[in-house]
């Protein structure tokens, strides 16, 4: 039995993104694996998801790692059972957002250069939630300018345990980033926003370390510096990014896109 949910994405999939003319290209798994590998750190899973059948074309093996799921049972219905409850409706007006900034907000060339990244709860098969880092990126555009085809990576990032909040980004390596949070009822943009830029290369090194899980002892290892010097770093990112703990930041760099 098809999830209401389920139903309700899709009704407003045919609606908003109608594809009357899609392409025939063909995801080649061999690319796409590496693109997913570059989205991710630490245990991950991805998808593509087709548009005109609104069924997954490909679901990598992963996904038995982080959920417990066998990747032939993984489909929007099973999402949306496994989703945490009091996140739907916000998930709802997210993917909303996301195919009103696709469609109607940047030009049909940009919908492929940009990645929508936030962050949800998925239920384990143990039935412990995961805090699951959401990376999606369009890598087919219909030939009338609709989102054809997906690749969605799924990051466990439960280690890390930053706070879920309801923002949304679209990064992109060549243009602005744009990122809305939630104020009241609706998603608006978030006018002053946190960036990694302000941090230095050598600092930047150092969060994607600890998005990795990497201690402090080990990224003084890794970048051959020492611990007291990895900390004096952490304090300083504190500082710019006026967060008051690593728990904060390590949220501000997964919305950003740091992975």
């Amino acid at each position: 039995m098809t999830n209401e949910n389920t139903t309700k994405l899709i009704q407003f999939w045919k609606q908003e993104n109608k594809i009357t003319n899609p392409n025939n290209k063909e995801p080649v798994i061999e690319i796409i694996d590496q693109i997913a590998s570059l989205f991710a750190a630490g245990s991950f899973y991805y998808y593509i998801l087709d548009f005109v059948s609104y069924k997954m074309t490909f679901v990598h093996e992963g996904i038995e790692e982080v959920l417990g799921i066998k990747p032939e049972d993984w489909s929007i219905d099973t999402f949306f059972n496994i989703i945490h409850p009091n996140e739907i409706e916000n998930w709802h007006e997210k993917e909303a957002l996301s195919i009103k900034f696709k469609l109607k907000d940047i030009p049909k060339e940009d919908i492929s250069i940009y990645k929508t990244t936030y962050l949800m709860k998925l239920r384990h098969s143990s039935g412990n939630y995961k805090t699951i880092l959401h990376q999606a990126k369009v890598i087919n555009v219909s030939d009338d300018g609709k989102v054809q085809t997906v690749i969605g990576v799924h990051t466990d990032v439960t280690h890390l345990n930053p706070p879920i909040r309801n923002e949304i980004s679209f990064i992109c390596k060549d243009k602005p980033n744009v990122h809305f949070a939630k104020q009241g009822d609706v998603y608006l943009p978030i006018t002053e926003i946190f960036t990694l830029n302000i941090f230095t290369k050598r600092e930047k090194e150092i969060i994607a370390l600890v998005i990795k899980g990497k201690t402090a002892n080990e990224i003084g290892r890794i970048l051959h510096i020492s611990v007291h010097t990895v900390n004096t770093h952490k304090r300083n990112m504190l500082k710019k990014s006026e967060c008051k703990n690593s728990r904060e930041l390590i949220s501000k760099c997964l919305q950003e896109g740091a992975i």
